[in-house]
């Protein structure tokens, strides 16, 4: 189940990040690198990904809402499988 939730969250910041032109280049390669992370979880788990993927839902809290919202929902699904 987390799995499938967790494609599903991926395949939501994607669009969302379709959706968001206005990030700079910094944010934008960071919110890239999670979402290839997060589909190479199968592969190997990064130890600090959870921790990145926080640390960017906070960020971009104010400005940009909706990829907050989706990020925190990765957290909370990566914390259930415990990633």
């Amino acid at each position: 189940m987390s799995q499938n939730q967790l494609k599903e969250q991926l395949q939501s910041l994607h669009e969302a990040l379709k959706q968001s032109p206005a990030l700079d280049d910094e944010a934008q390669a960071l919110l890239q690198q999670i979402a290839v992370d997060i589909g190479d979880l199968e592969v190997g788990s990064p130890n600090d990904l959870s921790e990145r993927v926080q640390e960017q839902a906070v960020r971009f809290e104010q400005e940009h809402p909706t990829l907050s919202e989706i990020l925190r929902e990765i957290v909370d699904t990566l914390g259930r499988i415990g990633v």
